[in-house]
């Protein structure tokens, strides 16, 4: 089976990948890049809940030894408040004007929960609002506001 994966090229401390203004990120486009991302996201970082609607104990309690925090904190920290969530103009338009994957593409036990979703940078993956993984950090989400008020600084 062959795999791409999309790697970011970093110049100067910075990623050359614009996700506020500039073009749509290939696994967006590439159905078959963002289900593979999704794969390694999964292995690497344990991306889950596989339904999100449930009460996932286990999955929470891995996360919460992972972080060292309450379980119910770590319930909270989820995709939607990760600094590497890009919810912005542009990848809202991108996600309507290329086909985009459903849970159940990435992993038939997958639930869809239609609760949205954005693009996460540090896995190049389009992501579930209320999924996670053992990446998290605090920051998120990467909106155009944040962006540019960051940028102000």
């Amino acid at each position: 089976m062959n795999r791409t994966l999309l790697i970011k090229i970093e110049l100067g401390g910075e990623e050359e990948e614009n996700l506020v203004d500039g073009e749509c990120p290939e696994p967006i486009k590439d159905k078959k890049l963002n289900i593979a991302n999704h794969h390694i996201c999964i292995a690497k970082a344990n991306l889950g809940p596989a339904n999100p609607k449930k009460t996932e104990h286990q999955f929470w309690l891995m996360k919460a030894v992972k972080w060292g925090v309450p379980e119910y904190a770590a319930r909270t920290m989820l995709c939607s408040n990760c600094e590497h969530y890009y919810d912005t103009k542009m990848i809202r338009e991108c996600m309507k004007k290329y086909p985009q994957i459903t849970p159940p593409e990435v992993d038939p036990s997958w639930v869809d929960t239609k609760d949205g979703g954005a693009y996460c940078d540090k896995y190049d993956i389009t992501c579930t609002a209320s999924r996670t993984c053992d990446s998290w950090e605090p920051g998120g989400p990467m909106t155009d506001e944040k962006i540019a008020k960051e940028g102000e600084e």
